[in-house]
């Protein structure tokens, strides 16, 4: 069985079936990844990381090769960038953490940084005439 490679990331369902039907025109067939979960929760398509192309790995580099023929792909690949890399190696001895998917972890860190910011600012804020 063939694994599924990401070929391309979309924020809305309607830009992914462009291109989707581009491919099965062609004969490669399609997966779409987190494309539900993008319909019913549209406010957090960029959160979760868009939505996932996927095709066969046999077919990848065809499919690539198709795209940007047609214009749609200007990137010459499409790797995960150092900033992911960077958050995954951040998080992964974190044992509550590491089983999540890389953009909850994400969310989580943002989270906590937001919490000490937030804590700071009340303590610089807190009246000097009171007493400790």
């Amino acid at each position: 069985m063939d694994k599924l490679i990401t070929i391309a990331t979309f924020t809305y369902p309607s830009e992914l079936n462009i291109i989707r039907a581009r491919l099965e025109s062609e004969g490669i067939e399609c997966f779409a990844k987190d494309e539900m979960t993008a319909q019913i929760y549209n406010f957090i398509s960029l959160a979760i990381g868009g939505i996932k192309l996927q095709v066969r790995q046999s077919d990848a580099i065809r499919a690539t090769e198709i795209l940007k023929k047609a214009g749609y792909l200007d990137e010459p690949d499409h790797k995960s960038t150092n900033f992911w890399v960077n958050i995954e190696s951040l998080t992964n001895n974190i044992p509550l953490v590491k089983h999540l998917r890389i953009e909850l972890r994400l969310i989580i860190l943002i989270a906590i940084f937001l919490s000490f910011v937030a804590f700071i600012i009340y303590t610089l804020t807190i009246p000097a005439t009171w007493e400790f």
